[in-house]
């Protein structure tokens, strides 16, 4: 096909993923903050199975230490990985 097509410079986007396309993560109801001993940083707990499942209500700030005993070290490392505010959503995403 050529170059220059106009079929082919188009972005199609379902309607579903519209909704992820739009948003970032600062907008999910999953990105909280999570306060350390000196510092508070956020993070996303949509990993988290409690969280995840909504089984629990997804509170604003969260302590690391609860973090740890509900998913571990491992937990709490990946929730802080996927915690950047400016990251377009992800397929956990949910509006607050």
């Amino acid at each position: 096909m050529r170059e220059g097509s106009k079929l082919w410079s188009r972005r199609v986007i379902l309607p579903e993923m519209r909704e992820k396309a739009v948003h970032t993560c600062r907008a999910c109801c999953f990105l909280v903050e999570i306060q350390g001993r000196r510092e508070s940083r956020p993070g996303c707990v949509a990993g988290i199975p409690r969280y995840g499942t909504l089984e629990r209500r997804v509170p604003l700030k969260i302590h690391a230490l609860d973090i740890l005993k509900m998913a571990g070290r491992e937990g709490l490392r990946a929730a802080l990985a996927r915690g950047n505010p400016e990251h377009p959503a992800c397929g956990f995403f949910r509006p607050r």
